[in-house]
């Protein structure tokens, strides 16, 4: 599914083998290289703020369950498939799913793939 979803500017694409594609948009045409980057470079799907690959890890690994929600709704916002899952496991999305910052027809679409459950109001 790669291309579909990337955000402005550069993109850092990790494969989970420590290989990272850096994806850069010049111009019209966009090039791709396979040299390794600093864990310090801002991550493409946190478009409107710098946030680097060891703070989002450090995050979903010892912060709070807002700021998991926070890193786990851009990922599943703008992140491209692949990258979601070095991250994030589907079981971490659905102990956070309802607290995660999604709009509507996302939200139900990543339900619908992940097999959640909506609660169904009684009255």
């Amino acid at each position: 599914m790669r291309g579909q979803g990337e955000g402005p500017g550069a993109a850092a694409l990790a494969n989970g083998r420590g290989t990272v594609i850096l994806v850069t948009m010049q111009g019209q045409g966009t090039t791709k290289s396979r040299e390794p980057i600093e864990r310090t470079q801002q991550l493409y799907f946190f478009p409107d703020q710098t946030v680097t690959d060891e703070e989002a890890r450090r995050l979903l690994r010892q912060g709070t369950a807002e700021q998991r929600a926070w890193v786990i709704s851009h990922l599943l916002r703008y992140a491209q498939w692949d990258d979601i899952w070095i991250y994030v496991n589907r079981e971490e999305v659905r102990e956070v799913f309802p607290t995660l910052d999604l709009p509507e027809s996302l939200r139900q679409a990543w339900a619908r793939m992940l097999k959640i459950e909506a609660a169904v109001a009684v009255e």
